[in-house]
């Protein structure tokens, strides 16, 4: 190790108490040095075998292509592979279905009278076709017919100066209609 050189502190001239007692703190630190490494000198070869230095071949690497969708690691389960993935907010399903798909509708609105008409006039048997509907296309059919009827009934009541209760604009709009000979 190195040896500590002293420090000589005379002829200095006498300073104020704060700034002598801050210099001698300095004084007193001791700097250490970081032990330099020194270099090993090199195993001499036994005269039996001499090393010779291979040259280094650079062979380049095969690409790995990695497939879009990783396939499962063998012997994971799927269910640990997928845990950590979830929605952000979990869907809600309807859950088992309580009839079959074939089920007569006949059978399942058996109390419903209006419903069961209104499939007899739709010409669907089966819950199969009555799930292909959504429910603004029914009603665009079941109410479509009786839109024209009720338009129908209008006309024919103007034809022969009545009305419906309200509807007196129409029947002479629809007279007016009628009487203007046509082009």
């Amino acid at each position: 190790m190195a040896k500590k050189k002293a420090i000589k502190k005379a002829a200095r001239p006498v300073k104020s108490a704060a700034r002598a007692s801050s210099a001698s703190k300095v004084a007193h630190k001791v700097v250490k040095k970081k032990p330099v490494a020194k270099p090993v000198a090199p195993k001499a070869a036994s005269p039996q075998k001499l090393v010779v230095p291979k040259p280094e071949l650079v062979v380049p690497k095969p690409e790995v292509v990695e497939p879009e969708n990783p396939a499962r690691k063998k012997g994971v389960r799927k269910a640990t592979i997928t845990t950590g993935i979830r929605d952000a907010k979990p869907v809600r399903k309807l859950g088992r279905s309580r009839i079959p798909v074939d089920a007569p509708l006949d059978v399942v609105f058996q109390n419903d009278l209006q419903a069961k008409e209104a499939f007899m006039f739709l010409g669907i048997h089966s819950i199969r076709e009555l799930e292909h509907f959504n429910p603004d296309d029914l009603v665009l059919r079941l109410t479509g017919p009786a839109k024209l009827t009720v338009g129908r009934i209008r006309k024919i009541l103007a034809m022969n100066n009545r009305c419906l209760t309200g509807d007196e604009e129409f029947a002479l709009e629809f007279q007016e209609l009628l009487s203007r000979p046509r082009e």
